[in-house]
This record gives structure tokens, sequence and C-alpha cells, in this order.
């Protein structure tokens, strides 16, 4: 199977172990965000150099960091809005710029698209887990807003922000090993 890591020059050992690396970083990230809510900057700042790294040993000095921060920096620029709007959060949006870091700036969006429809699966179960199904479909029924009828109190535990990390990271993960899916 290709995948988005393998360039003219790469081989497929180089571009298997690129994956693990980047699996084994998102996977830290994801437990992170389970437990805390939070992604850490230091595992963020970490991810975003052993990309932009990696990418260079791919592409070469000049065209990987090129690639590398274009696909930062395009990542960026697709959440950034989102939590400009508070509809996520901080970390979440530095995740996905790290993780876009080993990415083009096409296979960028293509990893925003995969980590929106993951968000949305994500963001149903969590509903469905946190409310009940029935609760759920009523809700998504009316729009998302929530009827007087269905008002009850959440447990303290789904107070707190869906951990939308996951879906970041499934996005990212998404787009290397199906390249091109979308387009």
């Amino acid at each position: 199977m290709r995948t988005a890591f393998e360039g003219l020059a790469m081989e497929d050992v180089s571009s298997e172990l690129r994956i693990v690396a980047l699996t084994a970083l998102l996977l830290i990230a994801c437990l992170a965000d389970l437990r805390t809510r939070r992604i850490p900057n230091a595992l963020v700042l970490v991810i975003v150099l052993v990309g932009a790294a990696a990418t260079m040993t791919a592409y070469g000095a000049w065209s990987g960091i090129t690639r590398s921060l274009a696909g930062a920096a395009t990542g960026f620029a697709i959440w950034i809005p989102f939590w400009l709007l508070r509809m996520m959060g901080g970390g979440d949006v530095k995740l996905f710029a790290a993780g876009a870091a080993w990415l083009a700036p096409m296979q960028a969006v293509h990893a925003a698209m995969f980590a929106g429809i993951a968000g949305g699966v994500l963001s149903l179960a969590y509903l469905m887990f946190a409310h009940g199904v029935g609760y759920a479909v009523l809700r998504v029924a009316n729009g998302l807003s929530q009827p007087s009828s269905l008002r009850q109190v959440a447990p303290p535990v789904w107070e707190r922000r869906m951990p939308y990390g996951l879906a970041m990271s499934a996005g990212l993960l998404l787009s290397v090993v199906y390249p091109g899916l979308f387009f």
C-alpha cells in the first residue's frame, strides 16, 4: 500500500518507521488528552520537531523544511478559527498543526477532512455515552438544540470538554495511510 510518506527516493522501511513514530507520538497525545483533557506543549514541540526532521531526511533539507512548515501552517490555519470561536481547545489546534508538519499542505487538508469526520462520529458517541441513546437521537433530531423536556444534569465527568485530540490524531493517521482519498 502506498502511503503519504512515500516519496520518489524514499524506501519502504523509512516510510514505515515514520508511520510508527507518528503513531506512537499521537498515541501519547491521545492518552494525555483522555486522562487530563490537555495536550502538553512539550509533547506538541516534540511532534513538530521530529516531524520536521523526518521530512527533511526524506526530502532533503530545504525541500523538507519548506514542506514541513507549509503543512504545519496549513493545519494551523484550518483549525484556528474553531479555537477563536471557542469550539475546541488550543491544544487540539496545536496538536493538529504539529502532526501536519509531517505532511504536505494538501495532505494536511485531507487530514482535516478525516479529522472532521472522526470528530463527528466521536461527538455522537460521546453524547450517547454521556446521556444515553434516546437522548442523543432526540438531540440530533432537534438539530442539536436541547429541548426543555430533555434537560438533565450531566455527571461531573461529562462537564469537561470532549477529547478532540483523538479525532485530530485519527485524521492525521488516516491521511497518511490513505493519501489522496478525497481528491
